[in-house]
Protein backbone atom coordinates (compact mmCIF):
# COMPACT_ATOMS: atom_id res chain seq x y z
CA UNK A 1 0.00 0.00 0.00
CA UNK A 2 1.17 3.53 -0.72
CA UNK A 3 0.90 5.97 2.15
CA UNK A 4 -0.35 9.47 1.21
CA UNK A 5 0.07 12.92 2.69
CA UNK A 6 -2.45 15.65 1.89
CA UNK A 7 -0.57 18.92 1.45
CA UNK A 8 -2.38 22.29 1.50
CA UNK A 9 0.53 24.49 0.44
CA UNK A 10 0.95 25.52 -3.21
CA UNK A 11 4.48 24.12 -3.35
CA UNK A 12 5.62 20.57 -2.81
CA UNK A 13 6.90 19.75 0.68
CA UNK A 14 9.56 17.21 1.66
CA UNK A 15 8.22 13.68 2.09
CA UNK A 16 8.27 12.50 5.67
CA UNK A 17 10.15 9.31 6.61
CA UNK A 18 6.96 7.29 6.84
CA UNK A 19 5.32 8.86 3.81
CA UNK A 20 5.72 7.50 0.32
CA UNK A 21 3.73 10.02 -1.73
CA UNK A 22 2.93 13.72 -1.68
CA UNK A 23 0.51 15.85 -3.66
CA UNK A 24 0.87 19.59 -4.28
CA UNK A 25 -1.13 22.08 -6.31
CA UNK A 26 0.19 25.15 -8.05
CA UNK A 27 -2.30 27.56 -9.61
CA UNK A 28 -0.87 29.75 -12.37
CA UNK A 29 -2.32 32.80 -10.62
CA UNK A 30 -4.14 33.63 -7.41
CA UNK A 31 -6.07 36.37 -9.28
CA UNK A 32 -7.89 34.62 -12.11
CA UNK A 33 -10.26 36.50 -14.40
CA UNK A 34 -13.97 35.79 -14.09
CA UNK A 35 -15.31 33.44 -16.79
CA UNK A 36 -11.78 32.75 -18.02
CA UNK A 37 -10.10 29.41 -17.38
CA UNK A 38 -6.81 29.29 -15.53
CA UNK A 39 -4.49 26.30 -15.08
CA UNK A 40 -3.78 24.50 -11.84
CA UNK A 41 -0.86 22.08 -11.93
CA UNK A 42 -1.18 19.05 -9.66
CA UNK A 43 2.12 17.32 -8.89
CA UNK A 44 2.20 13.82 -7.45
CA UNK A 45 5.52 12.45 -6.14
CA UNK A 46 6.31 8.86 -5.17
CA UNK A 47 9.18 8.32 -2.75
CA UNK A 48 12.16 6.31 -3.91
CA UNK A 49 11.69 3.79 -1.08
CA UNK A 50 8.00 3.29 -1.88
CA UNK A 51 6.97 -0.36 -2.27
CA UNK A 52 4.61 0.17 -5.23
CA UNK A 53 3.20 2.29 -8.05
CA UNK A 54 0.09 4.34 -7.99
CA UNK A 55 -2.06 5.85 -10.73
CA UNK A 56 -3.74 9.28 -10.89
CA UNK A 57 -7.20 8.36 -12.15
CA UNK A 58 -9.15 11.61 -11.79
CA UNK A 59 -8.80 15.32 -11.04
CA UNK A 60 -11.66 17.52 -9.88
CA UNK A 61 -12.13 21.12 -8.77
CA UNK A 62 -15.17 21.34 -6.45
CA UNK A 63 -16.85 24.05 -4.39
CA UNK A 64 -16.09 22.19 -1.14
CA UNK A 65 -13.97 19.44 0.38
CA UNK A 66 -16.73 16.83 0.32
CA UNK A 67 -16.90 14.47 -2.66
CA UNK A 68 -20.50 15.53 -3.34
CA UNK A 69 -19.74 19.27 -3.43
CA UNK A 70 -20.79 21.24 -6.51
CA UNK A 71 -18.54 20.51 -9.44
CA UNK A 72 -16.53 23.28 -11.13
CA UNK A 73 -14.31 21.19 -13.40
CA UNK A 74 -13.54 17.48 -13.83
CA UNK A 75 -10.81 15.67 -15.69
CA UNK A 76 -11.33 11.95 -15.63
CA UNK A 77 -9.53 9.05 -17.33
CA UNK A 78 -6.18 10.58 -16.47
CA UNK A 79 -4.35 7.24 -16.05
CA UNK A 80 -1.02 8.84 -15.08
CA UNK A 81 1.21 6.19 -13.46
CA UNK A 82 3.83 7.27 -10.91
CA UNK A 83 6.54 4.74 -10.06
CA UNK A 84 8.83 4.83 -7.00
CA UNK A 85 11.23 7.76 -7.23
CA UNK A 86 9.16 9.50 -9.94
CA UNK A 87 7.13 12.69 -10.10
CA UNK A 88 4.25 13.48 -12.44
CA UNK A 89 2.40 16.76 -13.03
CA UNK A 90 -1.15 16.83 -14.35
CA UNK A 91 -3.05 20.00 -15.24
CA UNK A 92 -6.68 20.94 -14.78
CA UNK A 93 -8.19 24.26 -15.95
CA UNK A 94 -11.27 25.43 -14.03
CA UNK A 95 -13.40 28.47 -14.86
CA UNK A 96 -14.92 30.56 -12.07
CA UNK A 97 -18.08 32.55 -12.81
CA UNK A 98 -18.23 34.88 -9.80
CA UNK A 99 -15.87 37.62 -8.67
CA UNK A 100 -14.43 38.03 -5.21
CA UNK A 101 -12.38 35.93 -2.79
CA UNK A 102 -12.97 32.24 -3.31
CA UNK A 103 -11.72 28.93 -1.93
CA UNK A 104 -11.99 26.01 -4.29
CA UNK A 105 -10.89 22.45 -3.61
CA UNK A 106 -8.75 20.23 -5.81
CA UNK A 107 -9.66 16.54 -5.44
CA UNK A 108 -7.02 14.04 -6.60
CA UNK A 109 -8.02 10.37 -6.90
CA UNK A 110 -5.14 7.91 -6.57
CA UNK A 111 -5.22 4.17 -7.10
CA UNK A 112 -2.64 1.78 -5.67
CA UNK A 113 -2.49 -2.00 -5.70
CA UNK A 114 -5.20 -2.29 -3.05
CA UNK A 115 -7.56 0.66 -2.98
CA UNK A 116 -8.50 4.09 -4.28
CA UNK A 117 -7.80 7.17 -2.18
CA UNK A 118 -8.82 10.80 -2.49
CA UNK A 119 -6.53 13.67 -1.56
CA UNK A 120 -8.13 17.13 -1.20
CA UNK A 121 -6.33 20.46 -1.27
CA UNK A 122 -7.82 23.93 -0.98
CA UNK A 123 -6.84 26.74 -3.34
CA UNK A 124 -7.54 30.34 -2.34
CA UNK A 125 -8.00 32.84 -5.16
CA UNK A 126 -9.41 36.32 -5.74
CA UNK A 127 -11.50 36.32 -8.89
CA UNK A 128 -11.33 39.70 -10.60
CA UNK A 129 -13.34 41.43 -13.27
CA UNK A 130 -12.09 40.95 -16.77
CA UNK A 131 -10.04 43.88 -17.99
CA UNK A 132 -11.26 44.60 -21.53
CA UNK A 133 -8.61 43.66 -24.05
CA UNK A 134 -7.01 46.58 -25.86
CA UNK A 135 -8.19 46.88 -29.45
CA UNK A 136 -5.63 46.32 -32.20
CA UNK A 137 -5.81 47.74 -35.72
CA UNK A 138 -3.34 47.41 -38.59
CA UNK A 139 -2.79 49.57 -41.67
CA UNK A 140 -0.15 49.48 -44.41
CA UNK A 141 1.16 52.58 -46.18
CA UNK A 142 1.02 52.55 -49.97
CA UNK A 143 4.29 52.07 -51.83
CA UNK A 144 5.52 50.82 -55.17
CA UNK A 145 6.93 47.32 -55.50
CA UNK A 146 10.28 46.93 -53.75
CA UNK A 147 9.93 50.10 -51.69
CA UNK A 148 10.10 50.22 -47.92
CA UNK A 149 6.67 50.86 -46.50
CA UNK A 150 5.35 51.45 -43.00
CA UNK A 151 3.10 48.97 -41.22
CA UNK A 152 1.19 50.84 -38.50
CA UNK A 153 -0.39 49.09 -35.50
CA UNK A 154 -2.78 51.12 -33.36
CA UNK A 155 -3.40 50.03 -29.77
CA UNK A 156 -6.56 51.44 -28.18
CA UNK A 157 -7.11 51.01 -24.43
CA UNK A 158 -10.85 51.13 -23.87
CA UNK A 159 -10.56 50.64 -20.11
CA UNK A 160 -10.57 53.65 -17.78
CA UNK A 161 -7.36 52.45 -16.11
CA UNK A 162 -3.87 52.56 -17.60
CA UNK A 163 -2.06 49.52 -18.91
CA UNK A 164 1.68 49.21 -18.43
CA UNK A 165 4.78 47.48 -19.78
CA UNK A 166 3.46 47.20 -23.30
CA UNK A 167 5.36 44.79 -25.54
CA UNK A 168 4.01 44.86 -29.10
CA UNK A 169 5.32 42.47 -31.76
CA UNK A 170 4.57 41.75 -35.42
CA UNK A 171 5.53 38.86 -37.65
CA UNK A 172 4.65 37.38 -41.02
CA UNK A 173 4.65 33.69 -41.83
CA UNK A 174 5.08 34.44 -45.53
CA UNK A 175 8.71 35.01 -46.53
CA UNK A 176 7.57 37.70 -48.95
CA UNK A 177 7.18 40.14 -46.04
CA UNK A 178 10.20 41.19 -44.03
CA UNK A 179 10.24 43.59 -41.06
CA UNK A 180 13.30 45.66 -40.19
CA UNK A 181 12.22 45.47 -36.54
CA UNK A 182 9.55 43.20 -35.10
CA UNK A 183 8.89 44.68 -31.65
CA UNK A 184 8.09 47.94 -29.92
CA UNK A 185 7.85 48.60 -26.19
CA UNK A 186 6.13 51.33 -24.24
CA UNK A 187 5.99 52.11 -20.54
CA UNK A 188 2.33 53.03 -20.19
CA UNK A 189 -0.85 53.66 -22.18
CA UNK A 190 -3.43 55.70 -20.35
CA UNK A 191 -7.05 54.79 -19.83
CA UNK A 192 -9.30 55.42 -22.85
CA UNK A 193 -6.21 56.38 -24.86
CA UNK A 194 -4.64 55.05 -28.04
CA UNK A 195 -1.19 55.02 -29.60
CA UNK A 196 0.17 54.02 -33.00
CA UNK A 197 3.44 52.12 -33.45
CA UNK A 198 5.27 51.89 -36.79
CA UNK A 199 7.18 48.94 -38.23
CA UNK A 200 9.22 49.45 -41.46
CA UNK A 201 8.70 46.55 -43.85
CA UNK A 202 9.57 45.40 -47.35
CA UNK A 203 7.81 42.93 -49.61
CA UNK A 204 9.10 40.86 -52.51
CA UNK A 205 6.43 41.73 -55.01
CA UNK A 206 3.00 42.98 -54.08
CA UNK A 207 -0.17 41.37 -52.73
CA UNK A 208 -2.08 40.67 -49.54
CA UNK A 209 -0.27 38.77 -46.79
CA UNK A 210 -1.21 37.74 -43.21
CA UNK A 211 0.46 39.67 -40.40
CA UNK A 212 0.39 38.38 -36.82
CA UNK A 213 0.19 41.02 -34.09
CA UNK A 214 0.67 40.24 -30.39
CA UNK A 215 0.46 42.63 -27.44
CA UNK A 216 1.59 41.72 -23.93
CA UNK A 217 0.81 44.18 -21.14
CA UNK A 218 0.20 44.47 -17.41
CA UNK A 219 -3.25 45.38 -16.11
CA UNK A 220 -4.39 45.25 -12.50
CA UNK A 221 -1.06 43.68 -11.61
CA UNK A 222 -1.53 40.75 -13.99
CA UNK A 223 0.32 40.02 -17.21
CA UNK A 224 -2.06 39.69 -20.16
CA UNK A 225 -1.66 38.95 -23.86
CA UNK A 226 -3.93 39.64 -26.80
CA UNK A 227 -3.19 38.46 -30.34
CA UNK A 228 -4.76 38.99 -33.75
CA UNK A 229 -3.99 38.08 -37.33
CA UNK A 230 -4.61 40.73 -39.99
CA UNK A 231 -4.51 40.62 -43.76
CA UNK A 232 -2.06 43.33 -44.74
CA UNK A 233 -2.62 45.10 -48.05
CA UNK A 234 0.81 45.29 -49.66
CA UNK A 235 -0.48 45.99 -53.18
CA UNK A 236 1.07 48.79 -55.23
CA UNK A 237 -0.81 52.06 -55.83
CA UNK A 238 -2.76 52.16 -59.09
CA UNK A 239 -1.17 55.42 -60.23
CA UNK A 240 2.24 56.03 -58.62
CA UNK A 241 4.34 59.07 -59.33
CA UNK A 242 5.76 58.97 -62.87
CA UNK A 243 7.85 61.51 -64.82
CA UNK A 244 7.37 62.23 -68.53
CA UNK A 245 9.09 64.84 -70.66
CA UNK A 246 6.64 67.23 -72.29
CA UNK A 247 6.96 70.22 -74.61
CA UNK A 248 10.54 69.32 -75.52
CA UNK A 249 12.23 71.45 -78.19
CA UNK A 250 15.73 71.34 -79.71
CA UNK A 251 17.30 74.50 -81.14
CA UNK A 252 20.73 74.87 -82.76
CA UNK A 253 22.64 77.77 -81.26
CA UNK A 254 26.14 78.66 -82.53
CA UNK A 255 26.93 75.08 -83.49
CA UNK A 256 25.50 73.56 -80.29
CA UNK A 257 22.08 72.06 -79.54
CA UNK A 258 19.89 73.60 -76.84
CA UNK A 259 17.26 71.23 -75.40
CA UNK A 260 14.37 72.69 -73.39
CA UNK A 261 11.15 71.22 -72.03
CA UNK A 262 9.31 70.21 -68.86
CA UNK A 263 9.57 67.28 -66.47
CA UNK A 264 5.89 66.49 -65.84
CA UNK A 265 4.57 64.22 -63.09
CA UNK A 266 1.64 62.30 -64.60
CA UNK A 267 1.19 60.07 -61.52
CA UNK A 268 -0.83 60.38 -58.34
CA UNK A 269 2.10 60.77 -55.91
CA UNK A 270 4.94 63.26 -55.66
CA UNK A 271 8.35 62.31 -57.06
CA UNK A 272 11.67 63.62 -55.79
CA UNK A 273 15.32 63.97 -56.82
CA UNK A 274 14.37 64.39 -60.49
CA UNK A 275 17.43 64.79 -62.75
CA UNK A 276 17.34 65.25 -66.53
CA UNK A 277 20.60 64.85 -68.47
CA UNK A 278 21.96 64.45 -71.98
CA UNK A 279 23.84 61.17 -72.51
CA UNK A 280 26.15 59.98 -75.26
CA UNK A 281 24.53 58.76 -78.44
CA UNK A 282 25.35 58.33 -82.12
CA UNK A 283 27.34 61.43 -83.15
CA UNK A 284 25.83 63.41 -80.26
CA UNK A 285 26.55 63.87 -76.55
CA UNK A 286 26.37 66.20 -73.54
CA UNK A 287 27.95 69.64 -73.70
CA UNK A 288 28.67 72.50 -71.30
CA UNK A 289 27.51 74.66 -69.69
CA UNK A 290 24.50 72.53 -68.72
CA UNK A 291 24.73 68.85 -69.70
CA UNK A 292 22.31 67.93 -66.85
CA UNK A 293 19.63 69.67 -64.80
CA UNK A 294 18.49 68.98 -61.25
CA UNK A 295 14.72 69.43 -61.27
CA UNK A 296 14.13 68.35 -57.66
CA UNK A 297 10.63 67.50 -56.42
CA UNK A 298 7.62 67.50 -58.72
CA UNK A 299 4.20 67.24 -57.12
CA UNK A 300 1.40 65.17 -58.60
CA UNK A 301 -0.04 66.69 -61.80
CA UNK A 302 2.65 69.39 -61.83
CA UNK A 303 5.73 70.15 -63.94
CA UNK A 304 9.11 71.89 -63.75
CA UNK A 305 10.91 73.30 -66.80
CA UNK A 306 14.54 72.50 -67.66
CA UNK A 307 17.27 73.47 -70.14
CA UNK A 308 20.09 71.26 -71.43
CA UNK A 309 23.03 71.56 -73.80
CA UNK A 310 24.20 68.96 -76.31
CA UNK A 311 26.82 68.82 -79.03
CA UNK A 312 26.94 67.14 -82.43
CA UNK A 313 30.24 65.61 -83.54
CA UNK A 314 31.79 67.97 -86.07
CA UNK A 315 28.97 69.42 -88.09
CA UNK A 316 27.09 66.12 -88.27
CA UNK A 317 23.39 65.94 -88.88
CA UNK A 318 21.61 64.23 -85.99
CA UNK A 319 18.01 63.08 -85.83
CA UNK A 320 17.64 62.90 -82.03
CA UNK A 321 19.28 63.76 -78.71
CA UNK A 322 19.36 60.96 -76.07
CA UNK A 323 18.12 62.17 -72.67
CA UNK A 324 18.07 60.21 -69.41
CA UNK A 325 15.40 60.89 -66.74
CA UNK A 326 16.04 59.81 -63.12
CA UNK A 327 13.71 60.22 -60.13
CA UNK A 328 12.67 58.65 -56.81
CA UNK A 329 9.15 57.53 -55.94
CA UNK A 330 8.32 55.96 -52.55
CA UNK A 331 12.02 55.58 -51.86
CA UNK A 332 12.64 53.57 -55.05
CA UNK A 333 14.92 54.95 -57.75
CA UNK A 334 13.54 54.94 -61.28
CA UNK A 335 15.24 55.90 -64.54
CA UNK A 336 14.69 55.66 -68.27
CA UNK A 337 16.21 56.96 -71.50
CA UNK A 338 14.31 58.67 -74.28
CA UNK A 339 15.37 60.10 -77.65
CA UNK A 340 14.24 63.68 -78.24
CA UNK A 341 13.72 64.24 -82.01
CA UNK A 342 15.58 67.06 -83.68
CA UNK A 343 13.47 69.12 -86.10
CA UNK A 344 14.65 70.38 -89.51
CA UNK A 345 15.24 73.87 -88.16
CA UNK A 346 17.81 72.48 -85.73
CA UNK A 347 19.77 70.57 -88.38
CA UNK A 348 23.21 71.76 -89.45
CA UNK A 349 23.16 74.49 -92.17
CA UNK A 350 24.50 72.94 -95.41
CA UNK A 351 27.59 74.44 -97.16
CA UNK A 352 26.65 76.52 -100.26
CA UNK A 353 27.35 74.83 -103.63
CA UNK A 354 30.21 76.22 -105.81
CA UNK A 355 30.56 76.60 -109.66
CA UNK A 356 33.54 75.32 -111.68
CA UNK A 357 35.08 78.78 -111.88
CA UNK A 358 35.20 79.03 -108.21
CA UNK A 359 32.67 81.88 -107.95
CA UNK A 360 29.48 81.40 -106.05
CA UNK A 361 26.46 80.59 -108.23
CA UNK A 362 24.19 83.26 -106.81
CA UNK A 363 26.59 86.23 -107.31
CA UNK A 364 27.25 85.05 -110.90
CA UNK A 365 23.57 85.04 -111.68
CA UNK A 366 23.19 88.52 -110.26
CA UNK A 367 26.14 89.73 -112.40
CA UNK A 368 24.53 88.23 -115.53
CA UNK A 369 21.33 90.15 -114.88
CA UNK A 370 23.28 93.44 -114.60
CA UNK A 371 25.15 92.75 -117.89
CA UNK A 372 21.94 92.07 -119.77
CA UNK A 373 20.51 95.34 -118.48
CA UNK A 374 23.48 97.31 -119.81
CA UNK A 375 23.20 95.74 -123.24
CA UNK A 376 19.50 96.51 -123.42
CA UNK A 377 20.07 100.14 -122.65
CA UNK A 378 22.79 100.40 -125.35
CA UNK A 379 20.52 98.84 -127.98
CA UNK A 380 17.72 101.32 -127.28
CA UNK A 381 20.10 104.19 -127.77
Amino acid sequence: MVALAAVTATAAVPVAADTFASVSVDPSTDRPVVEQSFPIDVTVSNAADSDGDYVVTELQVLEGPAPDADEIETRDSVAERVRPGERRTVRIEPTLNETGERTVYVHVTLLDDVESRRVVQPVEVTVRERHPDPQLELSVAEAVAGAERTVNVTVANGHNASIRRLDLSVSAADDAVGFDTESRVDAVLGGEASSTYSFPARVNGTGRYPVDVSLSYTADGERETVSRTFTGDFTAPENPGRVRLTGVDVVREEGALAVSGSASNVGGDAVSSVVVSVVDGERVGPAPPQPDYFVGTVESSDFVSFDLNARADGNATVSSVPVRVEYVVDGVERSYRTDVPVGPEAQATPEPARQDGGLPAVPLAVGGVVLLGVLAVAWRR
